[in-house]
């Protein structure tokens, strides 16, 4: 069975339906939508012209909106629409594009929502409806490690690092800048626990070698329990290129590098 989509809506919103209508077309052709604007002419009975789109759609787009909710002739389509499609196993998806709730009836289905996220957002997810595909969407990659920075005095500079959402289990940290290992040096509280200090370099993405003292905390990082360390400047009053890191494979000595914000 070709795919075959059906567009209910109210007049009075046709302007952005046209829009979607095209849109679709450009993926599905014309003549496997049926959209009164072009699936019917002058002369056409407009009962008998509904009637052929909904027996042969296999997609039912429902355009949800104050206008459409208020139309007998659109309330006619989506209901038949709806019993066709629980009985023959049919696609019937409500789509709002307007600040309405969702009929009774369709609360227990999931809704595109081109009000809520956007039209880009809503026709992929049309798209994907009507392909039978899955309209998950990767989301972007969550910075559970946030680090934040604060100059106390001309000598000393304070790192906060917290998780958000999280806990990270026994993390090493580290504190980089072009600085030589002679100028600064890092410092935090006894009462974390055991922690201990080492010194190396770390290459940035740009290809600049960086000079580094790295901290391990000997207990996980919690959400509401940071980590407080402080680096002390030595003979200069000025830090380059500072970057802070969490190692995230010990093994090949892989480094990801935290966003610092200031406080």
């Amino acid at each position: 069975m070709s795919d075959n989509i059906f567009i209910s809506y109210n007049h009075k919103d046709e302007v952005l339906i046209d829009m979607i209508a095209r849109r679709l077309e450009l993926e599905f052709g014309r003549n496997n939508i049926f959209y009164d604007k072009w699936s019917m002419q002058p002369g056409d009975s407009i009962i008998g012209k509904m009637n052929e789109g909904l027996e042969e759609f296999t997609t039912f787009f429902f355009f949800v909106s104050p206008n459409s909710l208020e139309s007998k002739m659109v309330s006619l389509e989506w209901q038949t629409a709806l019993n066709k499609a629980v009985n023959n196993n049919l696609k019937f998806i409500a789509v709002r594009i307007a600040d309405c709730s969702i009929p009774t009836i369709l609360s227990d289905k999931l809704y595109i929502d081109v009000y809520g996220e956007g039209i880009d957002n809503a026709i992929e997810k049309m798209k994907c409806v009507v392909k039978g595909d899955s309209t998950y969407k990767a989301m972007e990659e969550l910075e559970n490690v946030k680090v934040s920075f604060k100059v106390v005095d001309n000598k000393t500079i304070r790192i906060t690092i917290k998780t958000l959402l999280y806990a990270e289990g026994n993390p090493t940290f580290a504190f980089a800048c072009s600085n030589s290992l002679d100028e600064f040096s890092v410092c935090f509280n006894i009462s974390e626990g055991m922690t201990m200090s080492n010194h190396g370099t770390i290459t940035t993405d740009t290809g600049e070698t960086l000079n580094m003292r790295t901290v391990q905390l000997q207990r996980p990082l919690k959400p509401g329990f940071p980590f407080i360390f402080e680096v002390y400047l030595k003979e200069t009053n000025h830090l380059s290129n500072v970057a802070v890191y969490l190692l995230i494979n010990a093994e090949k000595g892989m480094y990801k590098q935290l966003t610092i914000e200031n406080e």
